[in-house]
């Protein structure tokens, strides 16, 4: 079965070769504030909350952030197919600037969190925005390329993050981690008003009201639930279940609201292609649940287990991050015709169930480079499905559809990538809770009957704890990786499966249908 691309762009969306890098370059620049925000601030949150107060509000200064970023990128979709993407990036691009200047100056913990929301509503329609214009200056045969670039940023920004935001926090203070966004997000204004040149689009129809308060309503259930249970409450509680719940109600209304109106913001005919549903299912398992989960994990294991340093945690994941980039970009350009999309998508989602089946078996006495060579392994299934899903999205979508596409994928990315954290998260440390209960309570006098928290245990911590303490941890630590991992590569499966699925070539204006 074949599934046909995107044939009607018209000729003028399309730029040459000088044009495009400095538009991209551009992008970049827009890009990298943006996803850095949203881990430069949870380094710097015990800071914020000693000089503004509210301790007990500082999850909200990433989850708002979080929230908002949702609902941005499926708002911004449908926008701007109706009204354009070059306005609509810098309306997006304003907002952003708006917010980190609000942030920036904000005197308290509840103004802080209203301007992060700014923040993230502007970072959601940016991002949307920015991947669908890619769309819309270059040609099919070279989209994966450049989608990789962009692609790219995400793992560097995990990598220097953490790193920067404590930087910055310790020399300048932590308003400098929302005020230096101004210079960069200023620039990144400029070129795209001065070098973007997109067709003129008029307004046509309604915007769909009802759905995009069905969506946030939706995904702010959604993110609420899995960033609460477990955590700030049990999975079973008034809180979780009601969250759970209202997102419910919301996607039920959802069908009925998308199928009426005359732009959805999630068309119901994108939910009709194969390749679509299938690309998307691969980003909500792969470069969502999955990546996200061992992201927010694996650090516990490097440190707790093998003793490695927090100082830094975004290096602990070079090994997983500087492959997943390497491999992107080469599979960017590797992925020039419509028959090497799925072999890619595949390849990616079969190399990243063994990996996380590999870490899955990492005990104790695993060694370092062991470890690494694990992760390696597992960064390089990532990077083939870093962007190559998205563009191919994109490629099956008609060119009226699309900005509403990359907004539907960006997403269930997104909620992914929650979920994935609730999910593995619940199973990691329910897992490390029970054996480390189950350790210690017939052990020595003075061992207590509950463990240590092992989340915000560091290694120094570790080697002042009993050795009935310490033993018990570190193996619970072991216990728990190893059952995240497994149902990681679960999830991973899955995956494989929605691969399979894919149509074996998308077509193109290049091949014709038979």
């Amino acid at each position: 079965m074949t599934t046909t691309t995107r044939t009607d762009a018209p000729p003028e969306a399309t730029a040459g070769a000088p044009r495009i890098g400095l538009i991209l370059t551009s992008l970049v620049l827009a890009i990298v504030p943006i996803q850095l925000d949203g881990l430069v601030a949870a380094t710097a949150a015990p800071t914020i909350a000693g000089e503004l107060g509210g301790f007990a509000s500082i999850a909200w200064i990433v989850t708002t952030y979080l929230l908002t970023m949702a609902v941005g990128t499926v708002l911004a979709g449908r926008l701007g197919d109706m009204f354009g993407r070059k306005r609509l990036l810098l309306l997006a691009l304003v907002v952003f600037f708006a917010g980190s200047a609000w942030a920036g100056l904000s005197q308290a913990m509840g103004e802080l969190i209203v301007a992060r929301g700014v923040q993230g509503l502007g970072a959601g329609m940016a991002l949307t925005t920015l991947l669908a214009v890619v769309a819309d200056v270059a040609p099919p045969d070279k989209r994966a390329r450049y989608s990789a670039a962009l692609g790219a940023v995400a793992p560097f920004s995990m990598i220097i993050g953490p790193w920067v935001g404590g930087i910055v926090t310790d020399h300048l203070g932590w308003r400098w981690i929302f005020l230096l966004n101004l210079p960069i997000v200023a620039i990144a204004i400029a070129g795209a008003a001065l070098l973007l040149r997109l067709p003129a689009v008029g307004r046509s129809g309604r915007i769909d009201v009802g759905g995009l308060a069905a969506v946030s309503v939706a995904s702010t259930g959604i993110v609420l639930a899995v960033t609460w249970g477990g955590h700030e409450y049990a999975w079973v509680s008034w809180p979780v279940v009601g969250a759970a719940l209202v997102a419910a109600a919301a996607i039920a209304a959802l069908v009925p609201i998308e199928r009426r109106a005359s732009h959805p913001v999630l068309p119901p005919d994108l939910f009709r292609n194969r390749a679509v549903v299938a690309s998307i299912v691969v980003m909500f398992f792969g470069t969502g649940a999955v990546l996200m989960g061992a992201m927010n994990y694996l650090p516990l294991y490097l440190q707790l287990v093998q003793g490695r340093s927090a100082s830094s945690s975004g290096l602990l994941l070079l090994p997983l991050l500087l492959p997943a980039i390497a491999v992107a970009m080469v599979t960017g350009s590797w992925t020039t015709t419509p028959r090497r999309f799925r072999p890619a998508i595949l390849a990616g989602t079969v190399v990243l169930v063994v990996a996380c089946g590999l870490l899955a078996t990492m005990d104790a006495g695993t060694s370092t480079w062991v470890a690494a060579a694990y992760m390696v392994l597992a960064g390089a299934g990532v990077g083939f499905l870093f962007q190559t899903p998205l563009v191919l999205v994109q490629n099956s979508s008609p060119a009226r559809e699309v900005g509403a596409a990359t907004g539907a994928a960006q997403f269930l990315r997104t909620l992914g990538g929650a979920i994935g954290v609730g999910a593995l998260g619940t199973v990691f440390t329910g897992t490390v809770t029970r054996h480390v209960d189950a350790a210690l309570a017939g052990g020595p006098s003075g061992a207590g009957s509950s463990g240590p928290d092992v989340a915000s245990l560091t290694p120094e911590q570790l080697g002042t704890l009993p050795a009935a303490a310490r033993e018990a941890v570190t193996s619970a630590v072991v216990a728990g990786s190893s059952a995240m991992f497994w149902v990681a590569a679960a999830g991973a499966s899955a995956a494989v499966v929605a691969a399979l699925l894919l149509p074996r070539v998308a077509r193109t204006a290049a091949t014709p249908a038979k």
